[in-house]
């Protein structure tokens, strides 16, 4: 009995840790920070993020409520911060960029394109409202759609 409680112990550490610990060689780590480093500066040269918080607020203000979501319940904040992290979606696991102001996230997987989303998680984390919008100009922005979905898996 002992055995069988120390195994389903162990499995599901494993289980809760798996994903979690991603060992990269120096020279994958060496391509994950210059690919970083080439993503913050494109969006940086691209995107004036004081124009994003303003388009942001303004399509918050306007909307009010999509379906049943408040999006003026989610924070913005004063700026963007630049967040790295591991995980899995549309285009498989890798390493992903993202800007986080408040509650919102700012994405775009190709930052030389001008199609980039701002979201939010509601529902306890179990829903994303997502704007899908585009970039005019480096400080003018239009709001395509709104939308929501299920969260992309994560493994932080």
């Amino acid at each position: 009995m002992k055995n069988a409680v120390r195994i389903l112990l162990i499995a599901a550490v494993a289980l809760f840790t798996c994903g979690s610990f991603v060992v990269l060689t120096p020279e994958q780590q060496e391509k994950v920070d210059r690919e970083a480093r080439e993503w913050v500066q494109t969006v940086q040269s691209r995107y004036d993020f004081a124009a994003m918080s303003s388009f942001l607020k303004k399509t918050v203000a306007e909307k009010k409520r999509w379906q049943e979501v408040d999006l003026a319940k989610p924070a913005i904040g004063d700026k963007w911060t630049v967040e790295r992290f591991f995980g899995t979606a549309d285009n498989g696991t890798r390493w992903y960029m993202r800007m986080s102001s408040g509650d919102w996230d700012f994405e775009t997987p190709n930052p030389k394109k001008d199609e980039f989303i701002l979201s939010f998680s509601y529902n306890g984390g179990g829903r994303v409202l997502v704007l899908k919008c585009v970039r005019k100009s480096k400080d003018s922005f239009e709001l395509m759609e709104i939308k929501s979905e299920y969260p992309r898996l994560f493994i932080m």
